[in-house]
């Protein structure tokens, strides 16, 4: 089974750009339009996209024949990364969530999640997350592995892989932007080069076209669990591991539509659910640790199954 990306619009035209443009601000009624409220309102294709394309937002919007608004027009760039806001308003959005979430730091996914604009945005601007957290007055953001911890490749995967599940499609930028994920799109950004490459790698990696090395914090042991004793002879013998490894956990989830085999329900659809990936022959009596053994359940029917076993 193959996996990949959706249709990437690099060679999309550009009257297919500006056409959907004049499409949502008809359908919102507007002679103007913001990246937002494209965005917001279904437009088909993403915005840098058509800010590469046309040098920004603002010339795109004169293409169509629309009228750009005063602040607009006063960024002179019209670009996605907001640069008409000034440093006064990113800082003050930064002490505003500081004082909501009742915290003297702030790491740049729980920014995401809370503020008004991206934290990609005070990156660029003040060229690192602690150079605006101390514009603000607030305390740099120590990472709990220490103030040298990067986010490895394989957490990156990782954490592509828990959104893609938890949305039930392929993530955007726009999805970052709002909190979907723990990292900030410039974790990624940082790590890949752009949005894009990461998920180019992700796809690689689950298609077993690219190795990811799993950081050595995540190989320590496991407490020991009680097993009852079973004797050699009555032992199953296996040609797999047990364990089910992340590039094989996805595609198992990609083919039951990330939904639970079992009761329908998916993440996409019920907030807080979570899958699992269960032996459909248990591993005990000798179920091997393959695709067609292998099936998506949720936490509940998990649970309930193995009440039954």
């Amino acid at each position: 089974m193959e996996f990949e990306l959706n249709e990437y619009h690099r060679n999309v035209s550009d009257k297919d750009l500006l056409d959907d443009i004049v499409r949502v601000a008809k359908e919102l009624g507007k002679d103007t339009l913001t990246i937002d409220e494209y965005t917001n309102n279904r437009g088909k294709y993403h915005c840098s996209t058509i800010t590469k394309r046309f040098g920004g937002w603002l010339k795109a919007l004169q293409l169509c024949g629309l009228s750009p608004n005063e602040r607009q027009i006063n960024s002179s760039l019209g670009t996605y990364t907001q640069s008409y806001i000034t440093d006064d308003e990113l800082i003050e959005d930064l002490k505003k969530v500081s004082s909501k979430l009742n915290k003297q730091t702030l790491s740049g996914g729980e920014y995401d999640k809370n503020g008004k604009y991206s934290s990609a945005t005070y990156y660029k601007r003040f060229k690192s997350w602690n150079n605006a957290l101390k514009q603000a007055g607030l305390v740099p953001f120590d990472h709990p592995l220490g103030g040298n911890y990067k986010i490895s490749e394989y957490q990156c995967v990782e954490e592509i892989e828990r959104v893609w599940i938890e949305l039930g499609r392929q993530p955007t930028t726009t999805d970052i932007k709002n909190g979907a994920s723990k990292y900030s799109l410039h974790v990624f950004e940082r790590r890949f080069g752009s949005w894009r490459k990461a998920l180019e790698f992700f796809v690689a990696y689950i298609n077993g076209e690219q190795d990811v090395e799993k950081p050595i914090e995540e190989e320590l042991p496991q407490p020991v669990e009680y097993k009852p004793v079973i004797s050699v002879n009555d032992k199953p013998k296996h040609s797999t591991h047990r364990d089910i490894n992340l590039r094989l956990r996805f595609n198992v989830m990609k083919r039951d539509n990330f939904k639970c085999c079992i009761c329908g329900r998916s993440p996409a659809t019920t907030p807080g659910l979570e899958l699992h990936i269960d032996h459909i022959k248990p591993w005990s009596k000798g179920g091997e640790t393959v695709i067609d053994n292998l099936q998506t359940l949720c936490s509940d029917c998990n649970l309930g199954k193995s009440n039954l076993c």
